[in-house]
């Protein structure tokens, strides 16, 4: 969780870390997706900083252990969130998240989806 939440929202506030921890926990709970931290992490093709391999490359930062710890602990801004994506870097993959999921908002750089 700390690797994937570094990758992904290292460069952001801490309520955007809360938020990408909160997306795995969200999904870890859903029904449609894995059944644990890792498994959600590592599922084939959901995650850019594990097909690219950049996850093994970030160094986790305190801020970052906090904000996980703090999403572990029930912090959740979420609104039972799935997906995120930031669009200038998701390219055509934009179009994917909005013909299939319902935009719910946008936090520093993310956009967050159901």
């Amino acid at each position: 969780m700390l690797k994937i939440v570094q990758a992904e929202a290292g460069g952001c506030d801490s309520t955007g870390k809360i938020l990408v921890a909160n997306v795995i926990m969200n999904r870890v709970e859903d029904s449609s997706f894995p059944d644990d931290i890792t498994s959600v992490v590592y599922e084939r093709s959901q995650f850019s900083p594990v097909s690219s391999g950049a996850i093994d490359q970030v160094k986790v930062t305190k801020e970052t252990v906090e904000c996980v710890d703090r999403a572990l602990r029930g912090e959740d801004h979420s609104q039972g969130a799935l997906y995120f994506m930031n669009r200038g870097a998701s390219g055509d993959n934009a179009q994917w998240f909005d013909r299939k999921l319902t935009y719910l908002f946008s936090h520093d750089g993310h956009e967050f989806f159901k």
